[in-house]
């Protein structure tokens, strides 16, 4: 009787042990259930830093974080520049943003249709300041509102400048619409609008882009480099008038951009006080992903309020594509899936 009663008493402790256990878990989940973290894929990434001069900063809620390049973007997210601050902001669909100096930028609202060919939609705010855009033809549907008019974006290289009250459309690629509390137009390729407002006829306020960025390859067809091996590749940047198609002796900054990471160009690019400027890029081996269809558009871009007058210059380059290509495997970061 006694061995009995102890194997009871044991079991009824062991059973309370138990017990104490469980209600110690349930207390524990209950207070994760209450204080718990937001998961850290709640808050979807849009965009990314790319190239960055100068002091570049993102304010989120209530924190200022230092631009640098490769720094995540979300949705609310307010980019900021300073007098000597110049920043690019890629998109997912390669959707392009060349931010200027003293801008503010918001990122308000980026959303991505259930189509085969994943569109997205932008809706953007230019408070103050300029930029130059580059969007994706037929992947994207934007709207930039400004204090003067709200633009809608069709694959399109525009460039936009805020100024007090006063706001400066160029466009040099597609079309935009332009609607302020009065008017509303298209603005087609090669023109631009100066000083629209908020109130007032936008028609009288259109002419046509004065200047332009000429772009001359030493050869329009370039050689791949093979593996751990690179390339170079020279070019001549020119700005003349579009009407004469006479040099123009000016200098200033160029943004040179392509939809490809393997090509390398100078940190800073001027012309000179001939509007003139020869540069050279290296070009590293492709991968798979990158051959695409064997041609590339670089493109090259006044870098600051300058990109108001002159339009964008643009040239296209090709190469072979190798009939064997060792396979590589990309993820999509945004969506898991494996891209070739």
């Amino acid at each position: 009787m006694q061995k009995k009663s102890y194997i009871k008493d044991s079991f009824g402790l062991i059973m309370m042990k138990k017990t104490s256990y469980i209600l110690l878990l349930v207390g524990f989940l209950s207070l994760f259930l209450v204080f718990k973290p937001e998961p850290v894929f709640a808050i979807e990434a849009v965009a990314s830093f790319g190239k960055l001069d100068g002091n570049v900063q993102v304010l989120r809620e209530a924190r200022k974080i230092p631009g640098r390049v490769g720094v995540i973007l979300n949705d609310k997210d307010v980019v900021l520049t300073s007098g000597n601050g110049r920043v690019t902001i890629i998109f997912r669909d390669g959707t392009e943003v060349r931010l200027f100096q003293n801008t503010r930028f918001i990122i308000e609202k980026s959303e991505e249709t259930g189509d085969e060919q994943r569109s997205m939609l932008y809706n953007f705010k230019l408070s103050v300041g300029s930029f130059w855009a580059r969007f994706a033809k037929g992947r994207q549907h934007t709207q930039i509102a400004t204090p003067s008019a709200t633009i809608g974006i069709k694959g399109t290289n525009v460039a936009l400048s805020q100024k007090g009250s006063r706001l400066d459309i160029a466009l040099s690629k597609g079309e935009v619409s332009v609607e302020n509390e009065t008017d509303r137009m298209s603005l087609k390729a090669g023109y631009r609008l100066k000083g629209v407002q908020r109130v007032g006829m936008m028609q009288d306020k259109v002419s046509e882009m004065p200047y332009q960025i000429s772009i001359k390859p030493d050869s329009n067809r370039i050689k791949l480099p093979e593996a751990g091996e690179k390339e170079e590749i020279f070019f001549t940047l020119q700005l003349i008038e579009v009407k004469s198609r006479q040099n123009l002796h000016r200098q200033g900054r160029v943004y040179l951009t392509l939809d490809n990471d393997k090509f390398s160009f100078p940190k800073e690019i001027k012309l000179n006080e001939r509007g003139y400027a020869r540069v050279r890029a290296i070009i590293k081996p492709f991968q798979r992903a990158d051959y695409k269809n064997g041609q590339l558009t670089l493109f090259a871009v006044m870098d600051g309020k300058q990109a108001m007058e002159v339009g964008v210059g643009e040239t296209l380059l090709s190469y072979d594509i190798p009939k064997k290509i060792q396979r590589t495997i990309r993820v999509d970061m945004s969506t898991g899936k494996i891209v070739e």
